[in-house]
């Protein structure tokens, strides 16, 4: 889009006829309005990219801040019910004595106490320090098992105090614990420490969770550090199973992440570590940011969008309105004065070769003049000889009279040929419009190399012309095209040194386009100046050598004859000008051109 309404913006520049006006202004008003159009919708479209980014990461960090706020709300449960059952342990291992301790009545009051004001406990028990379960209760039959293996056993012996993994244990089951190591004051024989355990179901762990209010697609659940699930996962797996996703190490506040689900889709990752525990608690929000942003964008901006495009267009259409408008006067006053140049142009050239006209001119009535007198001379002496011998005079008469029929034959040759040159002149000089006629190219070309014979002579140039005997007559405007070829041929006269050559050609590309093809081996033309030989006034002659308005004119009068000019020159080697017209016989032609829209 952009390189044509370029192109047409150049065409202003470039002479062509009023006729083609009116299409031409409408091309130009089309190309104006698609441009201003465009890069108003461009900007339009930009601005609601920007927008929708903007609206996208707005919407994405108030997601994050809901996460992470609810996230802190469930961490905060789940840290504050840990942190109940180890304070109810500790508080019952510091009121009761060992001895009352592993007394089934006194356990089973402290278990009823336990669960009546705290809840969620499935069983209590005393374990030695040998790690025999000394007493229990509880729906299981634990007692007397051993526990010196159980990894919990071996943390709470270095730690006094443990929140265990969810593990199966020796019931079966999912669950984990919460234990309290404590010493024994007067030690029993081989025992001075036991260990106060509480069982937790890992039902209630999953409530703790599940008070997120989740969509049907999201996901919260809790692992452990090595990315063993501690409790059901919607998107990973059932408890004790394995998380894949990589859990960043931070252990300060609530961590958000941007990651892909196991589908390959766009996810959002929440993790927080829960203190004093092995915990981390996990969650996977599938974002519908993309959707609320389409809602947004139907309810809110399209309508924006549609009174933009309307304001656009209609001002878009004004303008272009007032700058056609400016073209067409300006074109119109354009065209009135390439038409005095085209004429100053038609005056100038026959200034160049009136030198050549007047000798051209000056041969024959040299031989009219000498012929003339050579005549009077004959004639003279055959009226001295007719009293002589008749017989001879008569043979001497027939002889005269032969040479007198010679002679004037080359008078009226002579004089023919005058009144052919200066036709010639008096035709190209003579101002007028467009006239079309059914030409010969061939002949056409002859005639213009007619008036360079001598310039061409005195350069000591070698005119070469392949001239294409089979190609159809034409119907242009003779004296317009005559006109190009003599600027044509004129510039490569000035381009080629001494003895240069130009050779000029006539041929067929297609079957309706005629070409003639002006080449020289002169001076070329450097790839800097290619673009610019036919924008007026652009010239790389010297001062006195050229206006800038040959190539210029010759190219508005092709394009008018309704054909173009292409030109191929390399630096020192030569250009080579091809003129391309249309090779067919249209009588109405120029009324086509007059009724065009």
């Amino acid at each position: 889009m952009g390189n044509g309404f370029l192109k047409t913006l150049k065409g202003i520049l470039i002479p062509e006829t009023i006729e083609q006006s009116p299409s031409r202004y409408k091309r130009i008003k089309l190309s104006i309005t698609v441009m201003m159009v465009s890069i108003s919708l461009l900007l339009i479209g930009i601005l609601l990219v920007i927008s929708r980014m903007w609206l996208q990461n707005f919407l994405k960090e108030e997601t994050y801040s809901q996460l992470t706020w609810q996230m802190e709300n469930i961490k905060d449960s789940v840290e504050y019910f840990v942190r109940v059952k180890l304070s109810a342990l500790k508080f019952i291992a510091s009121q009761r004595s060992y001895e009352e301790l592993i007394e089934p009545k006194v356990l089973y009051a402290c278990f009823n106490d336990f669960k009546r004001e705290f809840g969620d406990v499935v069983d209590l028990g005393v374990i030695d320090s040998n790690g025999v379960m000394n007493t229990y209760v509880g729906p299981y039959k634990l007692k007397g098992n051993n526990y010196t293996e159980q990894e919990w056993f071996q943390k709470v012996m270095a730690q006094d105090v443990y929140v265990s993994e969810v593990f199966m244990g020796y019931r079966a089951v999912p669950h984990f614990v919460i234990a309290v190591k404590k010493n024994i004051p007067h030690k029993h024989v081989g025992n001075d420490f036991y260990i106060l355990r509480a069982t937790i179901d890992i039902e209630t762990l999953k409530g703790l969770v599940t008070a997120l209010r989740l969509k049907e697609n999201d996901d919260i659940f809790i692992v452990n550090h090595k990315g063993i699930l501690q409790t059901p996962s919607r998107l990973f797996g059932e408890v004790l199973g394995k998380y894949k996703p990589t859990i960043p190490v931070t252990q300060q506040g609530i961590t958000i992440v941007d990651a892909n689900l196991p589908d390959g889709k766009a996810a959002i990752f929440g993790y927080g570590y829960i203190k004093s525990s092995p915990w981390i608690l996990a969650a996977v929000i599938r974002p519908k940011v993309d959707a609320a942003i389409a809602r947004f964008f139907l309810k809110e901006l399209l309508s924006v969008f549609i009174v933009c495009i309307l304001l656009v267009w209609a001002i878009t259409m004004r303008i272009s309105h007032v700058m056609v408008n400016w073209l067409k006067e300006a074109d119109q006053k354009r065209e009135n004065a390439l038409t005095e140049i085209e004429h100053s142009s038609k005056l100038a050239s026959i200034g160049r070769l009136a030198a050549g006209v007047a000798h051209e001119i000056n041969n024959p009535l040299s031989i009219i003049s000498q012929n003339a007198g050579l005549m009077k001379d004959i004639l003279d002496m055959s009226c001295e000889s007719m009293e002589a011998d008749r017989f001879r005079s008569f043979i001497d008469e027939l002889k005269n009279k032969e040479k007198f029929k010679h002679l004037s034959n080359g008078i009226i040759d002579a004089v023919n040929r005058c009144r052919t040159i200066t036709h010639r002149l008096l035709g190209f000089a003579r101002r007028m419009d467009v006239s079309y006629e059914i030409i010969d190219v061939n002949d056409t070309v002859s005639e213009v190399i007619g008036f360079l014979e001598k310039e061409i002579l005195f350069g000591d140039i070698q005119l070469v012309k392949n001239f294409n005997d089979q190609i159809p007559s034409i119907t242009t405007d003779k004296g317009q095209l005559q006109q190009v070829l003599l600027n044509i041929i004129n510039n490569a006269i000035d381009s080629v040194q001494r003895g240069g050559v130009i050779e000029i050609s006539t041929y067929l590309m297609e079957p309706d386009t005629l070409c003639i093809s002006i080449k020289d081996n002169g001076q070329g033309i450097q790839p800097e100046h290619l673009s610019h030989i036919f924008e007026p006034f652009f010239t790389t002659k010297g001062k006195d050598k050229g206006t800038g308005l040959g190539l210029s004119i010759s190219y508005g009068i092709v394009k008018r004859l309704g054909g173009k000019i292409e030109v191929k020159s390399l630096p020192y080697k030569g250009s080579n000008f091809i003129i391309e017209l249309p090779a067919k016989i249209r009588k109405d032609y120029k009324e086509e051109l007059d009724g065009t829209d």
